[in-house]
């Protein structure tokens, strides 16, 4: 189970989860300050002078200790951190796997140990947006460099490229230390992923390394110039890659075609594959054919360059894929009509960022081409009305689908809810459809009455009885976001509490008619709905 703790963190929640009975493995902390940043002094040059509250300090200590046998991951996200504290939680927990920090300020004096995590498998690093904090988040990496652990996933952003000068820098340290992490890690890693991947000691040692042996790498705007033949003697060693995530710009290869057609003759175990296609012609594409053990192709398109046309996937063809995301504003209305022949026997689809070639007849012919998916994502397409779901083939047509993602979407109406019949459906995200009133609500959990994951966040007409009608008529009901929905209040809580006995996640995030002013009642319910998601869960 996960549990995830968002900005204002209170004692009394710490005190509820330390009274459950669950083993949660995934525990997240997001926009949460581990000392009183008002207080504290920040400085350059790292002499901070910081305030805590004793005891959250305590609580937090406490709650750790508590799940110490059963977390797997920990995460940081936006939080402020000081160093020495950071090193003295991480003690408590010495059997986790999976450490992430992402975008976190970090305080006090510089923590020149080493993490005590001889167990570490994964770790991921992203940097916050202040570049001084660039600066002083690096000692990081130096930390991780110095356990003795066995990595197999390292993922990592570096902001060190040409312009930095100065090889002796805070920022060419960090680079250093990524580079001391890859070749001690280098028998185990089978995963590797790097941003703005421009040093040329590390991308050296990455390219050149015969021990290395990965299964999944991710190269964020890898630049090519002069050696472009290091590249390609990497895809002839890494043979073993079944997952890669690249994007190419090159000063050679104009159009990256060249690129495309090594990776796909030279990398024949490939079985997931994200590539931006900016630089390619429909020519080039027609390389993924090679691939016969693909199964999930993502395609983007982040650079205004003109190669591809309407007549992008005419030549291609790919029984073998089961997953296909394509996130390309401008691909035209044939290109997508091309997508059911091209790729006949696909089980996910994503085209929430292809709004100008997905219309109303697209999306008809989708469920009556396409009867085998299990994944179907269309938000943000704003051509998509109430016809695309009452025309003369239904979404009903898609008896296996799954996984429905529509927000933003305008044709989600009451009308369009009714004419689902989807019995196998699981999860559905209908995020910022406003135009859904009670009738639609209800009309959804009729059709669609195993939903266990809904979405609802951002649906202005979503109110009590909107709840009510979900935690009555949901039974399986495991996760519900209903963020910023103001018409909500005390009575969906209580309603969603009472009847919905499978409930694992709640959002009620800036729901401004939800005022608990009765703190013990609610703590008590889910108190125990946390008791019988465990209890269900060990009998299944």
């Amino acid at each position: 189970m996960v549990v995830h703790f968002k900005k204002e963190l209170t004692l009394d929640t710490i005190d509820l989860f330390l009274r459950s009975e669950c083993l949660y493995q995934n525990i997240c902390f997001t926009s949460i300050p581990f000392y009183d940043v008002a207080k504290s002094k920040r400085s350059i040059c790292r002499k901070d002078v910081i305030y805590e509250d004793s005891r959250f300090v305590e609580k937090i200590r406490q709650f750790l200790l508590k799940f110490a046998d059963s977390v797997q991951m920990l995460s940081f996200c936006k939080c402020h951190l000081e160093r020495g504290r950071l090193i003295e939680f991480l003690e408590l927990i010495p059997e986790l796997k999976g450490l992430e920090f992402e975008e976190c300020i970090f305080a006090g004096d510089d923590a020149c140990v080493a993490f005590p995590l001889s167990k570490l498998k994964k770790f991921n690093f992203k940097y916050p947006e202040d570049e001084i904090q660039r600066f002083e988040s690096g000692h990081v990496y130096s930390s991780l460099a110095k356990v003795q652990c066995s990595l197999v996933k390292l993922k990592v952003q570096l902001f060190v490229n040409e312009m930095f000068g100065d090889p002796d820098s805070d920022l060419w340290e960090q680079v250093k230390a990524v580079t001391r992490l890859v070749k001690l890690h280098k028998k185990t890693m089978k995963s590797f992923k790097v941003d703005s991947f421009n040093d040329p000691a590390l991308k050296k040692l990455v390219f050149d390394d015969e021990e290395l042996q990965l299964e999944k790498v991710v190269f964020g705007e890898l630049k090519l110039r002069k050696d472009d033949q290091v590249f390609f003697n990497f895809l002839e060693k890494q043979k073993k890659i079944k997952k890669m995530e690249i994007s190419i710009e090159s000063s050679i290869d104009a159009n990256n075609d060249q690129y495309l057609q090594t990776i796909c003759d030279r990398l024949q175990k490939l079985e997931q594959f994200y590539y931006d296609m900016s630089r390619n012609s429909d020519s080039g594409l027609e390389n993924l054919q090679k691939l016969k053990k693909l199964k999930n192709l993502v395609l983007t398109k982040n650079r205004n360059t003109v190669g591809l046309t309407e007549h992008c996937f005419d030549h291609i063809y790919m029984p073998n894929l089961k997953s296909l995301g394509i996130y390309y504003k401008e691909l035209q209305f044939p290109a997508v009509q091309q997508i059911p022949v091209s790729f006949p026997n696909l089980k996910a689809l994503n085209l929430s960022e292809c709004g100008k070639g997905v219309t109303d007849e697209t999306v008809q012919l989708i469920f009556r081409s396409l009867p085998e998916l299990e994944s179907l994502d269309l938000s943000k397409c704003k051509q998509v009305t109430e016809q695309a779901f009452l025309g003369c083939t239904k979404i009903g047509n898609l008896r296996k689908l799954k996984d429905l993602v529509l927000e933003k979407c305008d044709g989600v109406t009451d009308l369009s809810l009714a004419a689902f019949d989807n019995p196998a459906l699981k999860s559905i995200s209908v995020a910022m459809c406003t135009r859904i009133t009670n009738v639609g609500w209800e009309a959804l959990c009729r059709q669609c009455p195993n939903i266990t994951w809904l979405n609802a966040s951002h649906c202005r007409n979503f109110d009590d009885q909107s709840a009510l009608i979900v935690a009555t008529m949901l039974g399986e009901l495991e996760v519900l976001n209903l963020f910023k929905n103001c018409s909500v209040t005390n009575e969906a809580v209580y309603s969603l509490v009472e009847n919905c006995r499978y409930l694992e996640d709640l959002c009620f995030t800036k729901c401004r008619g939800v005022k608990m002013k009765k703190p013990e009642y609610f703590d008590d319910k889910m108190n125990r709905v946390n008791k019988d998601c465990l209890v269900n869960k060990k009998k299944i």
